[in-house]
């Protein structure tokens, strides 16, 4: 038996085993037609485990389209009883099973001609990823392997893509037609690629490269190939790039990995241009293709069978280990394959973003038909765009998410009534722009300050923050918290509001308001509500805070980086239960109260039970349901206290309660207007308990002071927490109940920001980060009812973010000490950049750790948006993540979709939401520095927390531009990293050192050296770099024994210079991709050594490239201090050559 190895393009396993002796003569290969009559058969008897669908929702696929492509699931020499199979289809034994010696998913192969020809197996065990059947290309006429050929509609595009799996979730992801092959085989199947081209049915051949490909020489190669074939058949071959080539694999931006923006907005350019290494000269010679391309790959395979030969013959010496915090390994399954012979309409696929031209807006039918694309436009057009959108009068809500600092905010300062073609002087028009922002009294933009008029807002005084400017450089002004106001109160009854609100009822200001008719300033008059009307009534530009208006239809609102609030929450403590009681007894309607009171007892006791000692952080929604009653039990107490009046009443379903009304001077029953129950139902029992909420006017009167109507609201009003506990016990699922410290904290929906917004006739949103999904998930509305907007993003080759790692991730609570590291973190990055300005960001708790240190101070969520506090800092250095209150956030997310979330458990569509949450306060954070705007300073931005993958993926997108450097702490700041690091880095020093001075430490010296115990020495090197002190020791030293070696290569035979040369760097590129773990590397290491001698192998270490040797012993090196390294990197081993 042979077997031919395909292509590995370092992302797969493909083992495709191709017999090739003679074929036994019972085997006759299988025509197509007759190859999809048996498949078919196959299909028919196997089923589709719920582990192997869940595995398949995993990749994004519907139930439909599951079942439509047709994946089964297969055990181990898969047995088929119900009907017989021919023993000529590829994988059949002699005893009629399949020859599979794996379990797992079964991927249907489809032709050109919707033809089932052949399958592929996702193993379960993943060994290999994909397996082909046994005598896939044997058993067919053809010869060839079958590819995966999927066509969604008629578009005259075909794109290429790795795999047979990854075509089907991308041609369903991005609406297009797709050609896969196993690894990067396709020219391997010419006959079935011919027919395709000679099909006439595509224009234009498009490879979709994975990430990270060039620097797999392999997988090169293979496209090369690809290019020449086609080009043979006279095809041009075009490449879709959005950057991944250069990128590395664990960026994770393959094409069914990335977005429909991304892929939209990709350049479509020649394979000659995109691959450098291909000139464009005519026909290659056969001599010239096979030096260029073939030669380079075989060498590669040969280092790859090098390799496997020195590991099988020193596997038994490989200590047999547990993997340290193994990584799940994903499960990589098909996608959709339709099968129908239907003929459909095709549809053009949704457009992402279309390029806006002056004059010439779609009508938002048009644009509804192109997909809803986002609107891109240039500098010094956002005016005139906002102006069409406006004047066509069918689009209610513009979302601009042009990135930070491209003049959002400032071309709003200049929108007048005359941009969007209304008259001033017209005096029947009442419209005017409001310009809404949390900060309306400080603006960090000058056109927005010197246009706009502030409308007053209620306060209890205000100060002057000396240390923050506006625009036009005032002091910015800030509520006043326990200091004397600069600015007095304008309102006495601020805090009568506050309490009002606070209690869950409507507040509101004005002559119709009971508070304000309890004032005695109302008929003196009010100088703020006098000032207030003034500016509504006359000012036609005017900021304020979202609360402070009531929009009219006619009106324009400027929402400028606005966080709305879609919640409201009630706090409840222990007391405030027993109070309750309290005013329930009291109250006339005792049959109420007959329930309410054991009901009220229970959530008491539930109160009770949750203690800090038990519950450090609180519990959630689910959690705190468990403790409350539950509907059984709640009419079991229903039936206990009203059992014996429903049993000796008359009319057991009760009686109307009518509203009457003086009808020809007769009283008359108009309506119903309620029951006089005799047993209340849980409905009758919800019902009352919104009842109950009286209004608050009758307790207040002019004769009290604002304090005394406060405490006389907070007497007699029932709280309108306990309807809403009610309603929420009851089965409201937008409602939700956690507990912490002791006290019950209800959220329930507010729509008061969402009504206000569509009160108005046209809304501009201006957020850099936010979705158009997350935003109409806010306002209630569908997505297609937004348009979004964006300018042309600038770049910003000027940047540098460092990305520094080793420090945790920097909440708000954080253990002794740790303020301190962060300190130490902060001190030794600013000495980095001595004489330049610096600014600080932090959480608000933490901000005060840093005020000695004379750097421009901040904290997150107030300046890291809409602030231009930063234009003169050229370092800006943020500590943590930015992580919301999980449990605020997770209240908020099922008040909007009813679905409770565990709060910590960032999966799923919650997860989503709120890591872009996350990710958009990095992304504006790094924006302070306005980097675009200084294209001549070089400016640096340090985000100092244990960033994922896709949080530094998302801020690569952001700042495509940008250079972006991942560093440990510990090589800036030794003392800011744990002590665990500090230790490991100790030892390696010191072992360096004891290398260096040609006296190699035992780890007795090194233990006795850093005061630590010989195990303490070992056990922090398994732990963290999973090997031992002694392979450590004797990577160190052939490192340094390389780095001094002078040897000349002649001394080499042509073995050894193929190992130093070719082999060693592919070790290295094996673990530059993450295919390798260090350990494996250390002993890819030790294992040649022995193969080789010792001796011969250090003259090989000498032979090969610095670089690569620091890629080898990686593991080790990155804990070596870069100055120790520094000495020695500049001495080239190869500095004397024969």
């Amino acid at each position: 038996m042979g077997g031919l190895f395909g292509a590995d393009s370092g992302e797969r396993q493909e083992y495709r085993p191709e017999p090739k002796a003679a074929k036994p003569s019972n085997i006759t290969p299988l025509t197509d037609e007759q190859l999809n009559n048996e498949a078919r058969k196959i299909l028919k008897q196997l089923g589709l485990t719920a582990k192997h669908r869940e595995q398949l929702h995993g990749r994004g696929l519907t139930d439909a389209q599951i079942d439509s492509i047709g994946f089964k699931s297969v055990d181990r020499y898969q047995e088929f009883n119900l009907i017989s199979i021919s023993p000529n289809f590829p994988g059949m034994g002699d005893k009629g099973t399949l020859a599979n010696s794996g379990s797992g998913i079964l991927i249907p192969i489809r032709n050109i001609k919707g033809l089932i020809i052949g399958f592929q197996i996702a193993r379960d065990d993943r060994e290999p990823k994909y397996q082909w059947l046994w005598g896939s290309s044997d058993r067919r006429v053809s010869g060839e392997l079958p590819l995966q050929f999927l066509k969604l509609n008629s578009s005259p595009d075909l794109n290429i893509i790795e795999g047979t799996l990854k075509p089907l979730p991308a041609a369903h992801l991005h609406n297009i037609n797709v050609l896969g092959a196993g690894g990067v085989n396709w020219h391997g199947s010419k006959k079935e690629f011919k027919a395709i081209v000679d099909s006439k049915n595509f224009d234009l051949y498009i490879l979709n490269p994975d990430t990270g490909c060039k620097a797999n020489h392999h997988v090169m190669g293979a496209y090369r190939e690809l290019y020449l074939f086609l080009k043979k058949l006279g095809v041009t071959l075009y490449i879709r790039d959005w950057g991944q080539g250069d990128r590395p694999k664990s960026d994770k931006v393959d094409i069914d990995e990335i977005d429909t923006e991304t892929f939209n907005n990709a350049r479509i350019i020649s394979y000659i241009e995109w691959d450098n290494q291909v000139i464009d000269q005519g026909e290659l010679s056969e001599e010239q293709w096979f030096n260029r391309f073939k030669l380079p790959e075989l060498q590669n395979d040969l280092a790859r069978i090098v390799k496997r030969f020195y590991s099988r013959v020193n596997q038994k010496n490989k200590p047999v280990k547990p993997e340290q915090n193994p990584e799940p390994k994903p499960v990589i399954i098909p996608e959709q394959k339709i099968e129908c012979s239907a003929i459909v309409l095709w549809k053009p696929q949704p457009l992402i973003s279309i390029t806006y031209t002056p004059g010439q807006l779609p009508t938002v039918d048009e644009w509804r038909s192109m997909g809803c694309p986002k609107i891109i436009f240039n500098p010094g057009e956002r005016l005139q765009l906002l102006a069409e959108i406006h004047a066509q009068g069918s689009i209610k809500y513009a979302l601009d998410t042009t990135p930070t600092g491209h003049g959002k905010s400032f071309d709003s300062g200049l929108a007048t009534l005359e941009t969007f073609g209304i008259d001033p002087d017209d005096k029947e028009n009442k419209a005017r722009i409001f310009y809404l922002s949390p900060d309306h009294r400080n603006p960090t933009n000058a056109t927005v300050e010197a246009n706009y008029v502030d409308l007053e807002a209620r306060h209890n005084g205000l100060n002057y923050d000396t240390d923050r400017k506006t625009a036009l450089g005032k002091n910015h002004v800030i509520r006043a918290k326990n200091q004397n106001p600069d600015i007095p109160s304008n309102c006495p009854e601020n805090q009568t509001f506050l309490t009002v609100a606070e209690m869950g009822l409507s507040a509101f200001g004005g002559k119709d308001s009971p508070i304000c008719q309890s004032c005695p300033l109302l008929n003196q008059g009010c100088l703020f509500l006098e000032n207030r009307r003034y500016t509504l009534t006359n000012e036609r530009l005017i900021r304020a805070d979202i609360n402070s208006i009531h929009p009219s239809s006619d009106d324009i609102l400027i929402l400028d980086d606005l966080s709305i609030e879609n919640t409201h929450q009630i706090t409840v403590e222990i007391n405030d239960v027993l109070m309750m009681v309290g005013k329930l007894q009291l109250r006339a309607d005792h049959r109420l109260f007959k329930i309410l009171r054991p009901i009220l007892v229970e959530i008491y006791k539930g109160l009770l039970a949750v203690t800090t000692e038990k519950h450090k952080y609180g519990i959630s929604h689910r959690e705190v349901m468990k403790l409350m009653p539950s509907d059984d039990e709640i009419n079991q107490l229903i039936w206990e206290h009203y059992s014996d009046d429903w049993l000796a009443c008359d009319n057991v379903w009760g009686t109307p309660i009518w509203h009457y009304e003086m009808i020809d001077g007769e009283p008359t029953a108009t309506k119903v207007i309620g029951e006089d129950f005799i047993a209340p139902s849980l409905n009758d029992l919800k019902n009352e308990c919104y009842k109950i909420l009286e209004n608050y006017a009758k307790f207040i009167n002019g004769l009290q002071t604002p304090e005394e109507k406060q405490q006389a609201i907070k007497d007699n009003i029932i709280p309108s927490w306990l309807p809403a506990l009610f309603d929420c016990l009851l089965g409201n699922k937008r409602i939700n109940l956690s507990i912490n410290n002791g006290k019950l904290t209800i959220t329930k929906l507010s729509k008061r920001h969402r009504n206000i917004i569509k009160g108005a006739g046209f809304s501009i949103a201006l957020d850099a980060t936010k979705s158009k999904q997350d935003y109409a998930l806010s306002l209630g509305i569908s997505s297609d009812e937004i348009l979004e907007v964006s300018e042309v993003k600038q770049d910003t080759p000027n940047l540098t973010i460092h990305i520094v790692k080793g420090t945790g991730q920097g909440g708000k609570q954080r253990r002794d000490g740790k303020q301190d590291k962060y300190t130490i973190a902060v001190n030794a990055i600013a000495q980095r950049h001595q004489g330049q300005n610096i600014g600080v960001i932090d959480h608000k708790s933490a901000i005060d750790s840093y005020q000695d240190l004379g750097h421009k101070l901040g904290y997150w969520y107030r300046d890291t948006r809409g602030s231009n506090q930063f234009l003169e800092t050229q370092a800006m250095i943020s500590i943590g993540r930015p992580c919301p209150n999980l449990g605020q956030v997770a209240a908020e997310y099922q008040t909007l979709t009813g679905f409770c979330p565990t709060p910590d458990q960032l999966t799923g569509r919650y997860g989503g939401w709120v890591n872009r949450k996350i990710k958009a306060e990095l992304i504006q954070d790094v924006g302070r520095l306005r980097a675009h705007l200084r294209p001549d300073e070089q400016l640096h931005s340090y985000l100092v927390a244990d960033l994922d993958d896709d949080t530094i993926s998302a801020t690569r997108l952001a700042y495509p531009t940008a250079t972006i450097i991942i560093e440990d702490i510990y090589d800036i700041a030794p003392g800011a990293a744990s002590k665990g690091v500090q230790t490991e880095r100790g030892i390696i020093e010191a072992l360096w050192s004891s290398v260096k001075s040609g006296v190699v430490a035992t780890i007795d010296d090194i233990a006795e050296q850093l005061g630590i115990t010989k195990g303490g020495v070992s056990k922090n090197l398994k732990d963290r770099l999973g090997i031992g002190f002694r392979e450590v020791k004797k990577s160190l030293l052939l490192l340094y024994r390389a780095i001094n070696n002078k040897s000349k290569l002649s001394e080499l035979d042509s073995d050894a210079l193929y190992i130093a040369r070719e082999y060693l760097p592919d070790v290295a590129q094996d673990f530059e991709r993450g295919d390798t773990t260090p350990a494996d590397v250390i002993f890819e290491m030790i294992t040649t050594a022995k193969a080789f001698g010792e001796r011969q192998f250090r003259h090989i270490l000498a032979a090969t490239p610095i670089p690569i040797l620091c890629k080898l012993l990686g593991a080790v090196l990155r804990f070596v201090p870069p100055q120790l390294l520094s000495e020695f990197i500049p001495i080239s081993p190869h500095s004397e050559t024969a």
